[in-house]
């Protein structure tokens, strides 16, 4: 009887909100409708606006570290100590007191020690020096003396030529490599001008039947401006090489007249008519003059003549005189230069290369014919022989009318 009364006020309930609900709608509805159907009754009243609550929001300020930067001061740097009034700025060449014995030679093509007088130039390292200076001296050179006497500036002038001659050989040798790789082309026009030419000289200009002002950027252009170069220097290679042996027969009449040099104090024993003594009687192998070296494989100047002779022969001092050389000269190897005071009326000296052992150091006095060193293969050298030179003023000449 209870559970029914309950499920009854329930439904009372329920029926008496949804006519209310339905009353509101329905009132809702027609206040709509009579808004739009007649716009006489004004606009509708504007309800007030709500104020929008408003947050601030203050953040504590923000305080950047301290940062501290190490120092950028530099360290100071200590200079090196300022050299002597006394010391030498040249390197120092090994003491030709410890030379290296025979029995422990220093092989050809090994470069000089640090401590060595004058670097070695090495094999592979040549062409590129010659490319860049055609008349570059792959050996050091001593100093030479002002010429101011009419035979030096003739030794001088002699010096001159020789070297344009070492150039003119290196630019003509370039030259026809740069010749032959452009005649192993392929372009037709090249080939039938060759045939056409063939069984001429191989250094003449036999291109000119082309038109060179057609061809200027072709390999036939190129061909005729390279056969162009080597008939110029061609032509003025031959006008040096008689300028070169005038000048040499001049100055070896000269020599001739000469009487035996004499050192300081005493004259010299000379070996048959020469004016010097001979070095050692070795079989001359090689002249003086520019040739093409056969170690550099470049062309070179030759200042000296080589004598060739077993290794551990005795080098013998061609006149009295002051050793001003004794030490490792770079691609001379092991060498030695004596003084002999004046000939001709310019310095004279002789020098001796490629020795396997030293037996004089620099400012030793020395005797005509005494032993200096023994014969060996140091430095830019392909085998056992001495390297002999006659200079004048520091410049050198043949040696041959010397002794």
């Amino acid at each position: 009887m209870g559970v029914r009364w309950s499920r009854h006020a329930t439904l009372v309930t329920v029926a008496a909100a949804t006519l209310m609900v339905t009353s509101f709608c329905l009132d809702t509805g027609a206040a709509t409708a009579g808004a739009h159907g007649s716009s006489a009754q004004g606009p509708l009243p504007t309800l007030p606006a709500l104020p929008s609550p408003s947050l601030t929001v203050s953040l504590p300020p923000v305080k950047p570290p301290k940062v501290t930067l190490p120092s950028t001061k530099p360290p100071a740097v200590k200079p090196p100590p300022a050299p002597s009034a006394t010391a030498s700025t040249r390197p120092t060449a090994p003491p030709a007191t410890v030379p290296p014995t025979a029995g422990n030679l220093p092989r050809a093509g090994v470069s000089a020690p640090p401590s060595a007088d004058g670097p070695m130039v090495t094999p592979g390292s040549a062409p590129a020096l010659i490319a860049g200076d055609p008349g570059a001296d792959l050996y050091p050179q001593p100093p030479v003396d002002a010429a101011v006497t009419p035979q030096a500036r003739q030794v001088a002038a002699l010096s001159d030529v020789e070297h344009r001659i070492q150039y003119l050989e290196n630019i003509l040798a370039r030259t026809r490599d740069d010749l032959a790789r452009v005649q192993r082309g392929r372009d037709p026009v090249l080939q039938l001008l060759m045939s056409l030419t063939a069984g001429g000289d191989a250094d003449a200009a036999p291109f000119a039947v082309a038109d060179s002002a057609e061809v200027v950027d072709t390999p036939t252009g190129r061909a005729v401006a390279l056969y162009g170069a080597i008939s110029s220097g061609q032509a003025e290679l031959v006008r040096r090489r008689t300028e070169e042996a005038r000048l040499r027969q001049e100055i070896s009449r000269r020599v001739r007249t000469l009487p035996a040099v004499a050192a300081p104090a005493r004259t010299v024993a000379t070996v048959g008519e020469g004016r010097l003594g001979r070095p050692l009687s070795g079989r001359l192998t090689s002249k003086y003059g520019t040739r093409f070296d056969p170690y550099y494989h470049v062309w070179q100047l030759h200042p000296g003549v080589d004598l060739a002779a077993p290794i551990g022969t005795p080098i013998l001092a061609a006149a009295d005189g002051r050793v001003s050389r004794a030490g490792w000269y770079g691609g001379y190897g092991n060498y030695t230069c004596i003084d002999h005071g004046r000939a001709d009326g310019q310095r004279l000296s002789t020098c001796y290369g490629h020795q396997s052992k030293l037996m004089v150091s620099p400012g030793q006095r020395i005797r005509a014919g005494q032993v200096i060193g023994l014969v060996g293969s140091t430095g830019a050298s392909t085998g056992p022989h001495l390297h002999f030179e006659v200079r004048l003023g520091g410049r050198p000449v043949d040696p041959l009318p010397w002794i």
